[in-house]
């Protein structure tokens, strides 16, 4: 009773810039960001596909991060360059040349001097699960009682189900994959 998923990750880039103190010399760039999980129940009746959203939460996968770096120069290789030395993430640091470029060359910016520019990054990662049909627990189907999802694995079982298995029993995994509760 596996639950079949799949995924896939959106970015929100934003990028501001405005011109740095006078005491810097060199460009700097400061990146904040976030990782969020979307998931998404996925029902394949009669061959049709229903997707209804049950919601979204941190990534327990991956930390939030703030990253800061000085720039010499704003080509578009060095700024790759310097971004994918960093962030080990090839797409994300194309993303982020792009937005950082389309900024500092905005006519209202005085061309020639240091910049401050501020990426804020929002990652959300969208988890398909397709719905089971009963609770591996109580054997029963979902529609008698309400479904939950177990955090971190997603793994669907009712929620007074859940509940039992975690403080009444003590448990501190899931009940099918021992993925821990957190």
């Amino acid at each position: 009773m596996d639950t079949k998923s799949s995924s896939s990750r959106f970015l929100d880039i934003q990028v501001t810039a405005r011109v740095q103190s006078s005491s810097s010399y060199s460009s700097e760039v400061i990146i904040f960001q976030s990782h969020h999980v979307e998931i998404l129940l996925q029902d394949k009746p009669n061959g049709s596909s229903l997707i209804e959203t049950l919601g979204s939460c941190p990534d327990p996968r991956h930390k939030d991060s703030t990253l800061s770096l000085a720039f010499d120069n704003l080509t578009p290789s060095y700024i790759f360059q310097r971004l994918f030395n960093k962030l080990k993430d090839y797409d994300l640091s194309k993303h982020i040349k792009e937005c950082t470029i389309g900024e500092f060359q905005r006519r209202d910016l005085p061309q020639g001097q240091p910049l401050l520019i501020t990426v804020v990054v929002k990652s959300t990662r969208k988890v398909y699960l397709e719905r089971e049909e009963m609770c591996s627990i109580c054997f029963e189907d979902f529609e008698s009682k309400p479904m939950r999802l177990f955090p971190g694995c997603f793994h669907q079982f009712h929620r007074e189900c859940l509940f039992e298995w975690i403080e009444r029993r003590g448990h501190d995994s899931c009940p099918l994959c021992r993925h821990p509760f957190e």
